[in-house]
Order: C-alpha cells, then structure tokens, then sequence
C-alpha cells in the first residue's frame, strides 16, 4: 500500500528545509521558495497553500514514495517482531500450570466398632447416630489428619469379628489369591475391612495386622454389693497379671485367677478376653455365663442371678451409673488383666503403612492434647 500524498509532501518540504539556512538565504536574503517561485513563474499568495511548486515537487515526491513504500514493510516487520516478542514473553511468565488432580483411593475404608460398649464404642440415636465413643472418635481424628475419608461403622461384634476374618470372594470361590471378582487393577480390593478396639491374641495374630495400642482396658469383676471382695481382688494380689497384660499362666494360687474357681461369671457371647482368661475359662477356672452384653451382665449380678461378671472398668462405671445400680453392685478394685486394644486389618490386605500412618497420627493427637480431650468428652458422654 502506497502511502498518502500528503504524507509525500511532508517529506519534500523536509528535504527541501534541510537544504536551506535557518531563517533566510545567505546570498540574497530571499528565501529559496521565492527563487524557485520567480524561476517557475509561480507566486504565493492569500490562500495559496505555501510548498515546493512545479516540476521541482513533483521531482521530490518522486524520490520521496519509494523510500517511504520501503520504510513501511520495516515498520510493520518491528512492530510484529514485536508482537511476538511480546508473545514469548507472554508464555513464559503466565501463569504455572494447574497441578495434576490426584484420584481418591479407589478403595473405600470401612472401620468397624462394637455397637453396644459405651463409652468405648457404640450406636448413637437421633441427631447423634452413627459410631460414637472413645474408639471411633479417635480413629476418626487420626484418619481425618492422614487425609483419609473413612467410615466409622457401628455393627454387632460377632458380625465384625466375622468381617475381618472373612477370606477374599476369590479364595472362598476357587479363584486365583488377590484376584477377587471386581478388584479393581493393582490388585486392590473393592473395599478394605478394619476393626478398632481388638485385643491382640495369638490365633489374631496369625490373620491380622495391628496397629500400636490405641487404648487400654481393664478387666474387673463386678459382685453384688452385699457379696465379700476376695482380698486378692481388693488389694494388689493381681499385680502381675496387671502388669503384663493378662498373658500369666491361668490358674496361679494367689493370683485373681486362682479367686474365680467356682464362680458363675458373666461375660459377654462372642467376646476374647485375652489368651490368660480366655485359658481360665477354657479350663473351666470358673463358670462362664454368656449374654449379650455387659449391660446385660450387670442387671444379672445386681438381680442375684450371677456371683459376678467380668466387665470393663469404664464400661461398668458408665453402665452402673446410667442403669441406676450405684447401689446394688460393686467394683473389685484389682484389674485381672489390662488389655491394650488396637486397629486391625486382615493382613491379605497388606495396611501395613496404613496402620504407620495411624500410629503416627494417634501420637501427635496425644502430644498436642487433642488425645486426652476426646477421652474425656467420651467419657462424660457428650
């Protein structure tokens, strides 16, 4: 594209200008625009535009379109150079791109609690359903720090029990080890199964992977209160079953084992008590009367129907106080035994850095106190 006459002309009036003194000639005092417009027989006069006239201007503007049609291109050229300078440097300061979407696990987690042990774990009614307790509410905490969306499940403990000891689908149907019908690639199943609030025994152990200890329980007896404590169970007789988890020989004179031979004991159908006690009853050390819970237990002993029953200690304080039976039972102040309580998986499903993860979440709880906080809001049933 040619550019515009009067932008020619300009440039012929420059060219002209440089050719000139400031101000005037220096020969005559007459002005060149003069010389050339007497020469050519050309004046100036009121309303004639002022300029180079004749052959002369067009003489310049001839010079002067070819440089400025070459100058164009050049300009045009800087200023898309420029462009996509701009461009470049556009790109490479905008913003980083946006990182990559991390997929929720593939594998639901469902962790379940006994539904009937308050406050440890049980079912909540109302606006308060769901897994409420010590055990669940811990649990959850740990897994809401390790970034982990489990559901904490209520459920009767024989069916959980039944849960985690279950095989996968595909070795109960003939199918391939860790080739489970639906798993999903990686060799995931469709869900992971944990239980809170296990004991560790040696036939568990076989079967499943534990976390560190998440809580301890102790077993005590409960009696009638009219019934006479026997002293190895009021004083400090049981001290070494204490002590060592309730994993000493069954059947120790002198120990709260050897205090329970004869005894019609309540405890509770489908519940481990520990490998100690667990031996005792298996050796009939005592008559072991089975129930559906320890609640159930307690309104046996506080009716007559029982000598005693073996119960938690929170359990029967929460229980003693909340069925009205302050005064119609009583506590022996020996534990038998203390047994820390753990979260389990099976251990085909290979949790082992899951449950390192849970460890480490439950020791942070306990060092910045939200541990002890949870523990006694359970404990007052809030």
């Amino acid at each position: 594209m040619l550019p515009c006459l009067e932008a020619a002309e300009a440039a012929a009036d420059s060219i002209a200008a440089a050719g000139k003194a400031p101000g005037k000639d220096t020969g005559t005092g007459m002005g060149m625009d003069q010389r050339i417009a007497r020469a050519d027989g050309f004046t100036s006069g009121p309303g004639t535009r002022q300029g180079l006239p004749g052959a002369l201007r067009w003489l310049l503007l001839a010079v002067a379109l070819p440089v400025l049609a070459a100058a164009l291109p050049l300009a045009s050229g800087t200023r898309i150079a420029d462009a996509r300078t701009a461009g470049t440097l556009a790109a490479d300061t905008g913003p980083a791109p946006a990182a990559r979407h991390i997929q929720p696990a593939s594998t639901p987690l469902n962790v379940l609690c006994d539904e009937d042990l308050p406050p440890y774990a049980y079912k909540g009614k109302g606006a308060l359903s769901g897994a409420r307790g010590i055990y669940p509410e811990l649990a959850a905490e740990a897994f809401r720090r390790m970034g982990l969306a489990a559901s904490m499940v209520p459920a009767p403990w024989a069916r959980a029990m039944a849960e985690l000891s279950q095989e996968r689908a595909g070795e109960r149907s003939g199918e391939q080890p860790g080739k489970q019908s639906g798993e999903q690639p990686g060799g995931h199943a469709e869900r992971r199964v944990g239980v809170c609030g296990l004991y560790v025994t040696a036939q568990r152990l076989e079967m499943h992977d534990f976390s560190a200890p998440l809580f301890e329980e102790r077993l005590h007896l409960v009696f009638p209160a009219n019934a006479t404590i026997p002293d190895s169970l009021a004083g400090t007789g049981g001290a070494f079953l204490a002590e060592t988890g309730g994993t000493a020989p069954a059947g120790i004179g002198g120990t709260p084992l050897g205090a329970l031979r004869g005894m019609r004991l309540g405890v509770v159908r489908g519940w481990s008590y520990g490998d100690t006690l667990d031996a005792a009853r298996e050796a009939n050390a005592f008559i072991a009367e089975e129930a559906g819970s320890e609640a159930q237990n307690l309104l046996k002993v506080a009716g007559g129907r029982l000598d005693g029953a073996i119960i938690t200690r929170e359990g029967g304080l929460w229980l003693r106080e909340r069925l009205g039976l302050t005064s119609l039972v009583t506590m022996a102040q020996q534990p038998l035994a203390v047994m820390p309580v753990h979260l389990a998986f099976r251990r085909q499903d290979a949790q082992h850095h899951l449950l390192r993860d849970f460890d480490a979440a439950i020791r942070d709880m306990k060092t910045d106190g939200t541990y002890a906080r949870i523990v006694e809001r359970a404990l007052n049933g809030q």
